[in-house]
């Protein structure tokens, strides 16, 4: 099954590259500061134990774009198995996930960006500059092509990791890890442990984003081991990173610092390791803006392949065959966010808007979860002949720590305000509105995915 009017170029590595930089973004870079001040030196363990419920999470869903390579992906697969309701949601709530992130990614780089020029003497002003300047070019990357955006995302990725693992192979070697820093261990217990594991699993949201490129990857089989290797990628290299900068510097020292990793290299070895180690932070922000670029626009253009959203919306570039209506309006709602973050009258909304993205984010998790689940009862057929599935052995173990994965990302992420539950209720209303009022009557629900790709291809 393949979809024609995208172009197939993508490789593994582009995948891979796309799935790293999702993930290591600003979250990495300056919540494990947070996260040390909040449990200690356990919050390494906290980081790692996140990374791996959210690989099961990930992988539990990694089937579906096997039999449904598609831009629509998320909104496809949650359609055919559940229903079209099910499908407008799921593909709603992660392009609103992935914008809202698009808005404060790119305010996170803009504050890092200062570090290098400042635009004028308001910091927050010029941060903003900063933020609208970078979504212009990650805007300009999507629009150049996939397989251009994916090289683009392989050479940052690859300049970043390689960064990390001088920074941990250096800390090692130095001979200034003490000890002492790492006790006590837990000195938070484990009420500190949860809260760190928490903002571990709020960092490691996005790489859902690999699994969007199912329409213009050459061979839809790199998908898992993709999702597998970014995984292994980014739990290993910055868990032994955070070890490290843990061991360099005392955890109590993180709680007020942007980023921890910047702070650990200038203490230990002056301020241009520290200059560098903000540099990768720049780098990390940056490919996580391209990954949730690529996500947010090719969802779009895929819900609009199948009726649910205007076809305007599946309007390609005549080059490079991408989706430029749906990255320009990605790119709109994102500036529209900067600017509400930076107005004083404004700015509760923005961050209202956020962590209402985050929990429909976990909505769309739990609905492509359960669509996972029933793909192999729903088209037998379709997924015995799969060129790769789930070890039947590990199979229900998966689907269950999926699950005890997302409803703990929940809580942990909205124990503290829970009146954002209120406003994902809503959202999911509306969502449901819009559905009934405008999508039910408009989309293809009848026909089979080949039937879609015939469409879109014409």
């Amino acid at each position: 099954m393949e979809e024609s009017g995208l172009m197939k170029k993508m490789t593994f590595w582009h995948v891979w590259a796309i799935g790293v930089g999702a993930v290591v973004g600003d979250g990495i870079f300056y919540l494990v500061g947070v996260g040390a001040s909040t449990a200690g030196p356990v919050s390494s363990l906290s980081y790692m134990l996140a990374g791996v419920v959210m690989m099961v999470i990930m992988l539990a869903m990694c089937e579906m774009p096997m039999g449904m390579p598609s831009a629509g992906s998320i909104h496809l697969w949650s359609r055919r198995i559940q229903g079209p309701g099910y499908g407008t949601v799921a593909g709603l709530s992660y392009t609103l996930m992935n914008i809202t992130f698009l808005g404060s990614v790119s305010i996170a780089n803009g504050i890092v960006s200062n570090y290098f020029f400042q635009w004028t003497d308001n910091a927050a002003l010029s941060a903003a500059i900063w933020a609208v300047l970078l979504l212009l070019v990650v805007a300009g990357v999507s629009l150049a092509g996939a397989a251009i955006a994916g090289k683009a995302q392989f050479i940052l990725v690859a300049i970043l990791t390689s960064v990390m693992l001088i920074f941990a192979i250096s800390g090692v070697v130095s001979g200034r890890i003490d000890p002492a820093n790492y006790t006590p261990f837990a000195p938070f217990g484990l009420t500190g442990f949860m809260a760190a594991t928490g903002l571990g699993l709020y960092a490691y949201m996005g790489p859902l984003a690999l699994l969007t490129t199912g329409g213009e990857v050459k061979d839809v089989r790199v998908l898992p081991k993709a999702m597998f290797w970014a995984f292994i990628t980014f739990l290993v290299l910055y868990t032994g990173s955070m070890i490290v900068m843990l061991g360099l510097v005392n955890f109590s020292e993180f709680g007020a610092l942007e980023s921890p990793f910047t702070y650990a290299a200038a203490q230990v070895w002056g301020g241009y390791a520290g200059l560098i180690m903000n540099f990768a932070a720049w780098i990390a922000a940056f490919t996580c803006l391209v990954g949730e670029m690529f996500a947010s626009s090719r969802l779009l253009y895929g819900m609009a392949v199948e009726g649910a959203l205007p076809q305007s919306f599946t309007k390609l570039t005549a080059k490079s065959k991408v989706p430029w209506v749906t990255i320009l309006i990605s790119l709109g709602i994102a500036i529209l966010l900067v600017v509400m973050a930076n107005l004083g009258a404004l700015s509760s909304a923005y961050v209202t808007i956020g962590m209402t993205g985050v929990g429909m984010g976990i909505v769309c998790w739990l609905i492509t979860l359960i669509s996972a689940i029933k793909y192999k009862s729903k088209f037998p057929r379709e997924w015995s002949g799969l060129a790769w599935k789930l070890p039947s052995r590990i199979r229900k173990p998966i689907f269950i720590v999926a699950f005890i994965g997302i409803f703990a990302t929940f809580f942990m992420v909205f124990s503290s305000d829970p009146i954002s539950i209120l406003y994902v209720a809503i959202c999911t209303a509306i969502m449901l509105v819009f559905y009934f009022l405008y999508s039910k009557s408009r989309m293809k629900v009848g026909m089979e995915f080949e039937e879609l790709v015939e469409i879109h291809s014409n």
